[in-house]
This record gives C-alpha cells, structure tokens and sequence, in this order.
C-alpha cells in the first residue's frame, strides 16, 4: 500500500470506526472528495492580504459604459479603441479624441471586448 493510502487507511480506522471493509472504501471515498475539494478551492484571505490594489497608472482612471446603441468612454484622450468580437475580429475601431466622449454605435446582439489604449480591456454584452 502506498503511504497516502495507509494514511488515509488509518485515518478512517481511527476516527471513523470502520470495521468493515465496505465501509472502509466508504469512507475512503470521502475522504479524497474532501482533500480534493479544500485543494481545488481558492483561499480569498491569501489573494488580499494588504489594503492596497494594484491598478495600471494609465487605466485607473478610464471609465466605459455601452447603453443602447451608445458608448460613453471617460479618461481616454488620445486613446485608441478597438472592438472585438468573441472570434477574436475587430469590428470597430476608432481614437478618442478627449475626455468625455460618446460614441454611436450599432452593434448586433453578442457579446464583445472593448480594448482602450493597451491596457484597459473590458466585456460588453449588447442586447435589444
């Protein structure tokens, strides 16, 4: 027997009571289930240990929203955008020219990633 196994062996031994080998196997089974399940799930306390986010200095203070045919883009001057369609094509693309911009836009039902600038990049889903 493999070490794990024997551990996990004992363990149910131990604090399960089994006798049997049936429910040996039983309690073998969740046993691994939950190993495997506190492994697979992330730990949210270790991903945000200090008090400060980490933002790009050109994408903190760009804002975009899209509202019935318009996309209102805010903290972009100069900015190129593209639109991109889930296959990966570009469908639209055009440069901000100032701060607080709106933009006509007739997009099919879908959904889309925006790219402002290089680094700013959001998911649209446009619906009518």
């Amino acid at each position: 027997m493999m070490a794990s196994s024997l551990f996990f062996y004992n363990f149910a031994q131990k604090y399960f009571n089994v006798k049997n080998n049936k429910n040996m196997k039983q309690s073998l089974l969740i046993i691994a289930v939950i190993v495997g399940m506190m492994q697979a799930a992330p730990m949210e306390s270790s991903a945000r240990t200090g008090g400060v986010d980490l933002v790009e200095p050109d994408v903190q203070d760009i804002s975009l929203t899209y509202y019935g045919g318009v996309m209102h883009i805010m903290g972009a001057n100069n900015q190129m955008v593209t639109i991109y369609n889930l296959a990966g094509v570009a469908v639209r693309n055009f440069r901000v020219e100032g701060q607080d911009k709106r933009f006509n836009l007739s997009l099919t039902d879908g959904v889309y990633i925006v790219k402002v600038g290089k680094s700013f990049t959001r998911k649209i889903v446009v619906r009518r």
